[in-house]
C-alpha cells in the first residue's frame, strides 16, 4: 500500500552536473535512452551573454567534431537519481579530414548535425526515439565558460519494487489458511494417529494368546469371559428347570466279549457266591410297617402334585408376556 503511495517511485528523472573548463560536451551512447526513450536537455550557461549550442548527431560525427580539441568533458550516465556523471574525453587520432576544416565552419551552421539549437544563456532541445548510437554534442561558446547541463527523463513504464512484498504476503495467505484449515479440523480427525496408538498400548492380548501363554487354565489368573449381546429371558430358568436332564450317554465303544476266552465255571462259582450275599442283606434289611409304608406314598405323592402345580403356574406367565 505504501509502495503504491508515498513510497511509488517518480515517474520524472530530473539529473544535472556542472561543467566548467571545457567548450564541448558529449554525451556516450545510450545516455539519451538511459530511462526513456524521449529526453529533455537543457543547458544554462553562467553568462547570458554567451550563445549555448545543443546538437545530435551520430557518435563517429559528434568524434570528429572535437578529434581536435586537447580535452572535453563526456557525460557517462547517472551517479545517482539527480546527479549525471561527468569524465574528462581524450581527443581521437586519425581522424578523416582536418581539424581546422572542421572547425572553419560554425557549430550551428554544420551539416553533420540532424538536429540542433542555440541560445542566449540557455537552451533547451528535445530528444524524441533517437537511435542507440545518436548523442547529444553541447557547445559553451569558449573554453572558459562554465554552464549546468540537465537532463529530463518521463518514464512511461515505472518499475515496481512491491512486486516482492506481494508474492510474500500472497505465501503467508495460503500458509494462513492451510494452517486455518488443519486446526479447524475435528480433534479425533487431526489426533488418529496418536489416539490409534494409545488405544493399541492399552489394550490387552487376546484370548487365544492368554491360553497359548498359559494364563487361562492353570489356575493362577481367573479368565475373564467377555459378556455376550444375548440377552437373557427372565422365566427361561422356569422352562429349563421344568424338562428333565438327559444324561450324557458315555462316548465310550462298546465291549466284544469272546465266550471262549471265559472261564463258565468260574462264572457260575462267582454267581452263586453273589446269590447267597444278597440273601445275607435281604434277611439283615428291617422290616417297614405298612403304616410307615403309607406315609411316605403319601408325602410322595404331595410332593409330586406341588411340583407340577408350580411348574405350570410359571409356564402360563412365560405364555401371558410372550402374547403381550
Amino acid at each position: 500500500m505504501l509502495n503504491a503511495t508515498i513510497w511509488k517511485p517518480s515517474s520524472e528523472i530530473t539529473a544535472s552536473a556542472n561543467v566548467t573548463g571545457s567548450r564541448y560536451v558529449v554525451t556516450d551512447p545510450g545516455v539519451l535512452t538511459l530511462l526513456d526513450k524521449n529526453t529533455t536537455m537543457t543547458v544554462k550557461s553562467s553568462s547570458s551573454k554567451d550563445e549555448t549550442c545543443v546538437a545530435l548527431a551520430s557518435t563517429k560525427d559528434a568524434a570528429g567534431w572535437v578529434a581536435s580539441e586537447k580535452s572535453y568533458q563526456r557525460i557517462s550516465g547517472l551517479t545517482s537519481w539527480t546527479e549525471l556523471g561527468v569524465q574528462k574525453g581524450e581527443p581521437t587520432k586519425n581522424q578523416s579530414g582536418s581539424s581546422d576544416d572542421a572547425n572553419e565552419v560554425a557549430f550551428k551552421d554544420s551539416d553533420m548535425w540532424t538536429s540542433v539549437k542555440c541560445g542566449n544563456g540557455s537552451v533547451t532541445l528535445d530528444s524524441k526515439d533517437p537511435a542507440v548510437s545518436t548523442v547529444a554534442i553541447m557547445d559553451l561558446g569558449s573554453h572558459k565558460a562554465s554552464a549546468t547541463i540537465s537532463m529530463h527523463w518521463v518514464r512511461s513504464e515505472v518499475p515496481d519494487f512491491a512486486m516482492p512484498f506481494y508474492l510474500s504476503g500472497g505465501l503467508l495467505a495460503v500458509i494462513a489458511v492451510l494452517c486455518a484449515s488443519v486446526f479447524a479440523m475435528p480433534p479425533h480427525k487431526r489426533r488418529k494417529r496418536i489416539v490409534e496408538g494409545k488405544a493399541t498400548a492399552s489394550t490387552g492380548p487376546s484370548f487365544a494368546e492368554q491360553v497359548e501363554q498359559g494364563i487361562i487354565g492353570n489356575g493362577s489368573i481367573p479368565a475373564e469371559v467377555p459378556p455376550t449381546g444375548r440377552k437373557r429371558r427372565r422365566h427361561a430358568a422356569h422352562r429349563r428347570s421344568s424338562k428333565k436332564t438327559v444324561p450324557a450317554e458315555s462316548a465310550e465303544s462298546p465291549t466284544i466279549i469272546d465266550p471262549a476266552s471265559r472261564n463258565l465255571v468260574a462264572d457260575q462259582q462267582s454267581g452263586e457266591a453273589g446269590e447267597i450275599e444278597a440273601i445275607t442283606d435281604t434277611e439283615s434289611t428291617s422290616v417297614i410297617s405298612s403304616d410307615e409304608l403309607q406315609a411316605y406314598f403319601s408325602r410322595l405323592a404331595q410332593e409330586v402334585n406341588d411340583s407340577e402345580a408350580s411348574d405350570s403356574s410359571a409356564a402360563d406367565d412365560v405364555d401371558n408376556q410372550e402374547e403381550n
